[in-house]
Order: C-alpha cells, then structure tokens, then sequence
C-alpha cells in the first residue's frame, strides 16, 4: 500500500459545482486518499451533497461546522488529516483524474517536500492554461535560493512571478505544511493562499515542478474579487494580509529584494479594487492606472477579467469616463454570464478614439495593444502606466509605504 494523501476540500455554498469537484476526486488514478470534506456552514444543499458522498465512499469524512471562513476550514481539515501528503481543492473546481498520481509520484522520484503543477483558468467553455515560470524540475535549497526566491513572489513585469500563490494547485508533505497553514491569521479573507503558500515554499528544502495542467480553476462571474464590497471592510482585509505576510517575509531578509517584491504583489491584488483601495481615488483628474486617460474621456474598455469587470462597474456607477464598449475575445463566455460584453470586431464602428486595455499582464496587454494598433491605426491604445503603478505615490495611496 502506498502512503495515504489527505484531500482537502472546503466548502461554502457551492451545491451547484459540488458534483463535479467531488467525483473528479473520488475517481483520482491514486487510490490511496483520504478526502475530507469540511462544510463551513453551508445555507445550500452543499452539506447534505457531502454527506451523500460520505455514504457511498469510505474514503470521505465529512466535518460540519460553524462558518467561520476558508482560512478556518482548511486548519480544520489540516488538524483532521492523517495523510503523510496534503493537497487541497476548492469545492467550485475541480481535477485531472491522474493529479493527485502525478504529483506524488514527482515527489517520490526527488523526494521533494512539495510538488506542484500548471492549472487551467476555465471562464465558461473557454480554458486557458497556467504554468509556473520556472522550468520544470526539481530544485534543491541552493537552487531555490539562487533561481526562484529572489523572483518567486514578482518578477520584471506587472504581473508575473516564478511560483503561482495558490495552494491547490500543490502536493505538501505533511511536516511541510502544517506550521505554516496553521499559523495563518485566520481574519484573511482575501489572499488566503498567498498568506500560507510563500511562506510554505521559503521553508521549504526542495521542491519539484512539473508542466502538466491538472488543476481546473473555475472563474465567475459572482466572484468576491468582482463585487463592490464595503469599501472601509476592504482596506483592513488588506491591511491584514499585506502585515501578517510582511511579518514572515521580515524573517527572510537574507533574501535579496524578497520584501518588495511582496509589496508589487500586493499592488497586483489591490489593482482590481483600486475604486475602494486607492485613496482619494475619485478626485485624480485621468483613471488611475492609465495616465494617458482623463476625467470625462469617451473611451472602449478591453478586457472582461477580474479587473475588467470591476472597473467597468465602478464608471458606470460614477460616470468619470463614458464606456461606448467594452469587449473582449472571449465574449460569448462572459454574455452568458450577463455581461454587456461584446467582440472585439466591434472596435471598428465604436464611438470614441481611446482603447483602455483593463489587463494586469503586462505580457497579454502588449500583445492586445499591438494588434488593435495594426487594425485600428487611429485609435489610442492605453496600457497600464508601471512606472505610475509602483511610484511613491501610489504606494501610500494604497497604504503600503
């Protein structure tokens, strides 16, 4: 018999994606697992769906409990499991049915303390895949200290980085996760995986990475990130996370540069929220983060993404630029969410002269703006201003300095 891998597998009101998440686990190639299941207090049938599973496979525990948030349920799962290995999926996605056989068998072949793979941004019937940007390979301490930490967390572009912060996308030993998991301050609630993923990873000895997509991200369109939150509640859930993970960093400083790059990630999860985030945000006279772009413009936005779809929201609600269109390449997805989102065909009758390209991929926005340049000549392409991003400035606007 193989070594048992521990499964964890939050849930929050997701009934309608529960099926789909659980019997992607329940058929893994590795059958050595143990999924437990931790309803957090579930208003749906999701705690009833879990207890169904439970029924039919002795390899699932379910733990009912009082919500009290993602950060509490995995420490509830983590303190359950029995596993010397440790994974995660969150109850809205779902895996490849070799996953959880893929990793471990990377893990035994270096013995690595944490393996991880690509995933799949899945937004409707369209998938996109996601790598890590290191090479695939096993990494001992001396590489990790000289190839991933001093680019792991940020690299030269806004956005990219070495290591993707998620923690289901990543096999743990047990004695690799756990302290880390466990000290996470449980009043996160945005950033939960960067808060237990990095610091995880700098403890690590080794690790091993492999090119293979086999976790199933799912996006949607009622994500938290999306929603126009309290805007006050909002700034002190970030000013949580960027102390509580700042605390961790300070005892790495031997790692050149491993600071600041934790403040551009922040600056990178603060972007989509920049309405609620960036003080004194509605008195700039051009729209923050694009400094070519003034109060009252008539303007096209494209992209329908994390950050699309909030400030799309925040100048309809405000009126400081008028919106004529707002596309993106993946529009059929998005329209059946809902959204006024149309193709990027329609650029060409559109009613303004300036195309404010919403991406955080300085990489993909390029590539955006230089074909709409090559199409539509006349128009004024606005990327996001980097330099404007990570100014003095902008820092304290955003509470970081």
């Amino acid at each position: 018999m193989r070594d048992l891998i521990s499964v964890i597998v939050p849930i929050y009101n997701v009934a309608q994606y529960l099926p789909q998440c659980l019997d992607s686990i329940v058929c893994q190639t590795y059958p050595d697992l143990e999924i437990l299941l931790i309803d957090d207090g579930s208003t749906d049938s999701g705690g009833a769906l879990c207890d169904a599973y439970a029924r039919r496979d002795a390899r699932i525990r379910v733990i009912h409990k009082e919500n009290r948030g993602l950060v509490s349920a995995r420490k509830t799962g983590v303190r359950a499991a029995k596993g010397r290995y440790i994974g995660y999926v969150d109850g809205d996605d779902w895996i490849a049915p070799d996953m959880y056989e893929t990793l471990y068998e990377r893990l035994c072949a270096c013995g690595a303390d944490i393996a991880m793979c690509g995933h799949w941004n899945d937004t409707g019937d369209d998938a996109r895949p996601v790598r890590h940007g290191l090479a695939a390979g096993y990494y001992d301490r001396q590489r990790l200290m000289r190839e991933v930490y001093p680019r792991m967390i940020a690299g030269g572009d806004f956005f990219t980085w070495n290591i993707f912060p998620a923690v289901w996308d990543k096999l743990f030993r047990r004695e690799s996760l756990l302290p880390f998991q466990l000290a996470v301050d449980e009043r996160i609630v945005i950033g939960e995986d960067v808060a237990c993923a990095y610091p995880a990873l700098l403890g690590a000895k080794s690790v091993c990475i492999t090119d293979e997509c086999l976790y199933h991200y799912r996006q949607s369109v009622g994500s938290m990130v999306k929603r126009v939150q309290d805007y006050e509640k909002e700034r002190e859930q970030f000013r949580i996370l960027y102390r509580s993970v700042d605390a961790v960093l300070a005892k790495y400083d031997a790692i050149p540069g491993i600071r600041e790059q934790w403040v551009r990630y922040m600056l990178f999860l603060m972007m989509p929220r920049v309405d609620s985030l960036y003080a004194g945000y509605e008195e700039l006279e051009y729209l923050f983060p694009f400094s070519g772009v003034q109060r009252g413009s008539e303007i096209a936005l494209y992209c329908a993404g994390t950050f699309g779809q909030r400030l799309y929201g925040w100048l309809q609600k405000t009126g400081f630029c008028r919106v004529a269109l707002w596309v993106d390449r993946n529009y059929a997805a998005y329209q059946k969410m809902g959204l006024a989102v149309r193709g990027p065909e329609e650029l060409a009758g559109a009613d303004c002269d300036t195309v404010v390209i919403a991406n955080l991929y300085a990489e993909t926005g390029r590539h955006i703006r230089d074909e709409l340049v090559k199409k539509y000549p006349g128009k004024n392409i606005c990327l996001m201003d980097e330099t404007l991003i990570f100014s003095a400035e902008s820092r304290r606007a955003f509470g970081l300095d």
